[in-house]
């Protein structure tokens, strides 16, 4: 599978619930795909306010700015 939460038994490590079901799971991205959309989060979040990340970031990431 070129799924990006396929684990090295092929099962899916976002549902937990047995085999990756393939393309037609809601879940699917490829690897790229998914490192897309974390960097697109990652720039949005350094978008925001300096005191709105730091609220996040004390809030989610125990104080500290991941991104």
């Amino acid at each position: 599978m070129d799924c990006f939460a396929v684990n090295d038994r092929g099962k899916c490590s976002i549902l937990g619930s047995g085999m990756c079901q393939g393309k037609s799971c809601g879940f699917h991205k490829t690897k790229e795909e998914q490192e897309r959309s974390l960097e697109k989060a990652r720039e949005r979040l350094r978008s925001l306010p300096e005191h709105q990340q730091d609220a996040i970031a004390d809030k989610y990431y125990g104080g500290v700015r991941r991104w």
